[in-house]
């Protein structure tokens, strides 16, 4: 009788039960005591040292605190060890759980050939198998030989696993403070000489990434702790790496000005920090939740930018979904009036719709969007708070020229950061922020493939064509709602609102980038709105999700310019107020999510 012989089915893949972010989180707050610890030693080295003071009490006091710094500086560096371990740890558990949900899937495939290849053996009748042995044969080794691979790969993983918990067991057992002493006390900071060779201010991005390429690893890792401010808001810093130092900083904050509140002793200054400290923690903890809307994997949430205390305490912020160093598509976000660091939370939602709806456009290529509050917005919008005091810092464009250059150095940073190929890099300016964006690309020059702007008052006084700005061959695309009322702040002819601000008050924020002799591409983004009241709809929707405008933008962003729905500019005659060929059209809801 022939006989075929069937090979056994693979093994079951154990259960993995494990929380890669959870262990992050762990080896951040470590890292965020080791720099608290570093600060008492530092304040026991400078302030604590009371200069002015002598005798034999202030030389006891000296002792003693001199002592108390030696510990604190010695425990920092015991614990960094520990803290750079357990973060290991999480990349180690990612990879490995990456692994794990592989070798599951090729368990259940394996498990179903080597079931359908035995089923088909039974159903051979006698006469049949005679002539179907070798080929049932050939298929049982083939699929034996896949079985082989499974087992060898799944004893590798089991193997790293078993070695990944010995090693991290090891490294987390405890020290008593005489041996933290005797291993770590009086020993340099390996921070120090890293620090002494940082590029100056002003240096390009490209120095500081050569910096950091030069350090050891040690060095890196206790730059993390003693200078996390350094690192974390430094261009050409790679974004993981900005991520974990603005994590230790924002840990630190959370927990030293939270305890100065439940006792009762914050400042209105330490306030604001906490407050936008506060709301940078709850934005990364929701990017945390995005997953990728075509294969359901989390999405990386990297704090990019961290400086509570900016522009007298309304602070600077910035948060990328996904990783702006490997995506294919990059996309950076200006928001405009009205923003400070405390609004993080809404710009990422801006920013996570920008990436599902590339991802919709796009699906065989990755995206990563930055929400950037990084400058000093206006506090008012004109025609929507009335006329306040406020109104001359929202036409005078001063803050959009620092935003600008801060703007710029981010752009080159982006650039710089890069691991492999260049992203398709997009830069998008809402509202002021589209002023921002003009006077980074006229002023530093952008080295972006496209400039979008929305709900624009203008890209500044010196630009009135889209010439004069320095983006190389980038398309300049532009969005705006009839229905808007900030893009009539920009100079719309002589009769419009735009020509009364620039003619009568001596100030304006430039041409309409919406105008038809802009030289700027128009796209359709009529948002809906139900009645006057609700103007502010028109200038807040461009990223409304199944808006026409969200849809335009992801085929942007994609490189899809010919699918991008176009819209006539706005026309200036001089004798009358200018005509908007968009008014009175009905939006249209183009889908922006997967189903």
């Amino acid at each position: 009788m022939t006989a075929v012989r069937l090979p056994d089915p693979p093994s079951v893949m154990p259960a993995l039960d494990v929380d890669p972010g959870a262990v992050e989180d762990c080896g951040v707050r470590l890292r965020a005591v080791c720099a608290r610890l570093d600060d008492l030693g530092s304040f026991v080295a400078g302030p604590a040292r009371l200069p002015g003071w002598s005798g034999a009490s202030a030389a006891a006091y000296r002792s003693v605190s001199a002592s108390i710094g030696r510990g604190a500086d010695a425990l920092s560096l015991a614990l960094r060890q520990v803290a750079a371990r357990v973060l290991e740890h999480a990349d180690t558990l990612a990879a490995l759980q990456r692994e794990h949900v592989d070798l599951v899937h090729r368990s259940g495939v394996l498990v179903a050939g080597v079931e359908g290849l035995r089923r088909d053996v039974v159903a051979a009748t006698p006469d049949r198998i005679v002539v179907l042995a070798p080929v049932l044969q050939a298929r049982s080794d083939a699929v034996a030989g896949h079985v082989a691979t499974y087992e060898h790969q799944r004893a590798r993983w089991l193997e790293a696993l078993l070695a990944e918990e010995r090693e991290v067991v090891r490294a987390l057992r405890p020290l008593t403070l005489e041996q933290v002493e005797r291993r770590h006390g009086g020993r340099p900071d390996p921070a120090d000489d890293a620090l002494a060779t940082l590029p100056p201010p002003g240096a390009p991005a490209s120095g500081a990434r050569a910096w950091w390429r030069s350090l050891t690893p040690s060095e890196r890792d206790a730059l993390l702790v003693a200078a996390p401010g350094v690192l974390g808001n430094l261009a050409g810093i790679p974004a993981r790496v900005r991520h974990r130092a603005n994590s230790v900083r924002l840990r630190r904050d959370l927990a030293g000005l939270g305890l100065l509140r439940d006792r009762g002793l914050l400042t209105d200054a330490e306030a604001r920090v906490l407050r936008n400290a506060e709301a940078a923690s709850g934005a990364l903890d929701r990017a945390r939740g995005s997953r990728d809307p075509r294969t359901g994997e989390p999405l990386p949430a990297l704090l990019y930018l961290y400086d509570p205390g900016a522009f007298g305490g309304d602070g600077a912020v910035a948060l990328a979904v996904g990783d702006p160093d490997t995506a294919d598509d990059v996309s950076v976000l200006v928001p405009g009036m009205r923003t400070d660091a405390s609004d993080i939370g809404a710009l990422v939602t801006d920013a996570t719709a920008v990436h599902d709806a590339a991802r919709q456009a796009d699906g065989e290529a990755t995206h990563a969007a930055l929400a950037w509050i990084g400058y000093d917005a206006p506090d008012n919008v004109p025609l929507l708070d009335g006329l306040s005091g406020d109104v001359v810092r929202v036409v005078d464009e001063r803050l959009a020229e620092r935003g600008g250059e801060r703007l710029a150095e981010t752009v080159a940073g982006l650039r710089a950061e890069r691991r492999g190929p260049p992203a398709d890099l997009t830069v998008i300016g809402h509202s002021y922020g589209s002023t921002t964006v003009g006077h980074a690309a006229s002023d530093h020059g952008l080295a972006v493939d496209d400039l979008v702007v929305v709900g624009s008052p203008g890209l500044g006084g010196e630009v009135e064509h889209v010439d004069d700005l320095h983006v190389g061959d980038a398309d300049v695309w532009v969005g705006a709602s009839s229905l808007d009322p900030v893009p009539h702040l920009a100079q719309r002819g002589a009769i419009g609102p735009g020509g009364i601000v620039g003619t009568v008050l001596g100030v304006g924020l430039g041409h309409d980038p919406a105008a038809a002799d802009s030289g700027a591409l128009r796209f359709r983004a009529e948002v809906p709105v139900t009645g006057p009241g609700d103007l502010l709809d028109a200038h807040s929707g461009y990223f409304d999700h199944d808006g026409e405008a969200l849809h335009n933008i992801a085929r942007i962003v994609t490189g899809q310019d010919e699918q991008v729905a176009r819209a006539e500019g706005v026309h200036d005659d001089w004798w009358r107020p200018p005509v908007d060929p968009e008014l009175g059209r009905t939006p249209t809801t183009p889908t922006t999510r997967l189903p």
